[in-house]
């Protein structure tokens, strides 16, 4: 092969014992390529021959080197350079967060079935696992499927609320703190959570918006989204919908690269990314990979689970980790993994992908696997794992001399405002949630007003009492057909929650006053239709009542979509609470008439109050005998419309404020 290739080399601090030495670098290499060799003989990159510092957080220069102010110990020995890290300046701020990601001995069980061989009945997902990645490295965690690689990062990424934890897991030195982990690191999960209404451009400046701090204006923001999109492949389809189950849109791959650039906007010191390449033809994988890259060189720490990658992608990798069984086969760098297998008698063949090689040895799947026990105590006594356990304990001891870590999130009211045009936008766009149901209950609503004609004499005023029971239950009931997207919609939030500090205030409030137009829409065309043709009285009151009906009815959904974890069972939920609330809101069997046991059922259902103040409205002021006959028989002589409607918005509050504490205490982004 001829031509040049060029490389990214990433160096830069030292620890002597004594004081510690961040020196911020950035140098490119270029060689001539040789004809293709084995993969057992890849040479690791040259140290780097250009060099950037910078000189802010009390750092000066001193004999061509960066140092903290006050010190002169230094090494200049550059096999001592571990802590990669770089001044970035990005186009909207100065980038001043480098961090150090550490763990040790970090465990984690989950309850499993309880045997001869295990009593306690737990099982290990991770045993004793340890690590490290810093500014500049781009670490890959491999391993064969069940390995615990995705387990791990969400560990790291603080995905994991329930099991038991063991270990430790250190941001520059110290124990992590969970608001300033969050802060500074973005993570990417295997799923894709998108909306399908927008189109890629106006995904990325929406998430910007919810991620960027209010310092940042919006040209600049403009600015980032495009340099973003361009670099991960994004601008031929920016104005290109995500699509969803209506409409064609992007592909599988695209929606992976936009999930990527979506978490990239805000900077992150920290990407983690789960199976990145997921999804992706080779020339993408390479293509996004090649770009993760140059996030290291500009001074981010990245980790990612990649299960086999290619040749080209494997060589870009500073720091290889290799699971199996949930255990360390291999925690060190890339160019050091050969030799260590070597060293214990597996050598990689010549012209063998390493990554393939490895990973196919490590896999117990498989009856030609080796005895994995043997690795991992060959890796435990390796000097691969003494150099990893030293370089722990020199963090502990230096890295407090890096700056304080900087916490900007955006204010609660930019989200407020960034969500409710997005809710908005979504709910005109997505005809799954307004547009089909206005469809539907403008064909019922036309028939039930020219079946009930005020022309038509057969019928008598007992023969709408039916007529109102259907409005108030089945039109009610037709709101859980928007169960399936408020459950998508939630997926979202978790992820915005968890990478973005997402006020659950502002999101609920947003989600709330974003469905109002499109509810009163449906309120006042069914009113219309049904008290215009049918002749039926107090056209304000029934389009109040009818409103803060459905308005109660997208609460409740809201409750049980945040509730369950599958749409099919929210459907089936909703049905089953809706018919028990039309059988107990007093048309069936009148409130009078109901057993004890079942009161509770008539003063529980919302449903209720709508009913008897449909049904006083509309023969309040009827003169005739059958007029009275019928409202002493409902037990609706004397109904306060105003008190009922008032009970219509206590439902509505109740339901938004346990909607409220549900996202807040469940939907965290963790699982």
């Amino acid at each position: 092969m001829a031509g040049m290739c060029s490389a990214l080399n990433l160096y830069v601090l030292s620890y002597d014992g004594k004081a510690s030495c961040l020196t911020f670098a950035l140098a490119y290499r270029t060689m001539a390529s040789s004809p293709a060799g084995p993969y057992s003989n890849l040479p690791e990159v040259s140290p780097p021959i250009l060099e950037r510092s910078i000189l802010e957080s009390g750092y000066t220069r001193e004999s061509g080197r960066t140092i903290p102010n006050g010190t002169s110990d230094y090494s200049s020995n550059a096999a001592s350079n571990s802590l990669h890290c770089r001044n970035v300046t990005a186009k909207y701020e100065e980038y001043i967060n480098p961090c150090v990601l550490s763990w040790s001995d970090l465990s984690y069980a989950v309850p499993g079935k309880k045997t001869a061989k295990n009593p306690y009945g737990k099982k290990t997902i991770l045993d004793k696992v340890s690590g490290r990645s810093a500014p500049g490295d781009l670490t890959a965690i491999m391993g064969p499927s069940g390995s615990g690689k995705t387990t791990l990062v969400d560990l790291l990424a603080d995905r994991i609320s329930s099991g038991l934890v063991t270990g430790t897991i250190e941001l520059n030195g110290t124990d992590r703190v969970t608001k300033t982990f969050r802060a500074v690191t973005s993570y990417v999960a295997q799923e894709d959570t998108l909306l399908g209404s927008f189109t890629v451009v106006e995904t990325m400046k929406m998430a910007a918006r919810l991620s960027l701090p209010n310092s940042v204006v919006m040209t600049d923001i403009h600015s980032r989204v495009e340099s973003v999109m361009d670099a991960m492949g994004l601008g031929a389809c920016r104005n290109t919908l995500v699509g969803d189950i209506f409409r064609k849109g992007l592909s599988g791959g695209q929606k992976r690269r936009l999930s990527i650039a979506i978490e990239l906007l805000s900077n992150p010191s920290i990407l983690i990314l789960d199976e990145p390449t997921s999804g992706l033809d080779s020339s993408s994988a390479h293509n996004v990979m090649k770009y993760i890259l140059k996030l290291c060189g500009e001074g981010k720490n990245v980790l990612c689970t990649i299960h086999q990658p290619s040749s080209l992608v494997y060589d870009m990798f500073t720091n290889v980790i290799v699971l199996s069984l949930g255990q360390i086969v291999y925690c060190g760098s890339r160019s050091n993994m050969i030799p260590h297998f070597a060293s214990i008698g597996f050598n990689c063949p010549k012209y063998m992908n390493p990554a393939e090689y490895f990973v196919n040895l490590v896999n117990t799947d498989f009856e030609d696997h080796v005895d994995v026990t043997k690795l991992v105590h060959a890796y435990t006594q390796s000097n691969v794992k003494k150099q990893l356990l030293d370089q722990l304990s020199a963090d502990r001891a230096t890295l407090q001399n890096l700056p304080d870590i900087e916490l900007r999130p955006s204010s609660a009211m930019r989200q407020f405002s960034v969500l409710m045009y997005r809710n908005t936008l979504n709910n005109i766009r997505n005809p799954g949630i307004y547009w089909i149901r206005l469809f539907m209950y403008f064909c019922l609503s036309f028939m039930v007003g020219t079946m009930y004609l005020s022309t038509n004499d057969d019928l008598t005023e007992e023969d709408l009492v039916p007529l109102l029971f259907y409005v108030q239950a089945f039109l009610v009931f037709m709101s859980v057909a928007v169960l399936p997207f408020f459950i998508e919609q939630r997926a979202v939030f978790a992820r915005e929650r968890a990478n973005s500090s997402l006020s659950v205030v502002s999101y609920v409030c947003a989600n709330f006053l974003a469905t109002l137009p499109g509810i009163f829409l449906i309120a006042a065309m069914s009113t219309a239709l049904v008290v215009l043709l049918a002749g039926l009285n107090a056209f304000e009151y029934f389009l109040l009542n009818l409103f803060l009906s459905l308005v109660v009815a997208e609460s409740m959904m809201h409750v049980i979509g945040a509730a369950v974890p599958h749409y099919i069972i929210g459907i089936a939920l909703g049905a089953g609470v809706f018919g028990m609330f039309m059988l107990c809101e007093g048309f069936m069997v009148p409130r009078d008439s109901i057993p004890d046991y079942w009161i509770w059922g008539y003063y529980l259902a919302f449903h209720s109050y709508s009913f008897e103040s449909f049904v006083f409205k509309q023969f309040e002021n009827e003169t005739s005998e059958e007029a009275k006959a019928i409202l002493a028989k409902y037990g609706m002589e004397n109904v306060d419309v105003m008190q009922d409607m008032l009970y219509l918005v206590a439902y509505v509050a109740g339901f938004q404020l346990i909607f409220m504490f549900i996202l807040w205490k469940f939907h965290t982004g963790r699982r």
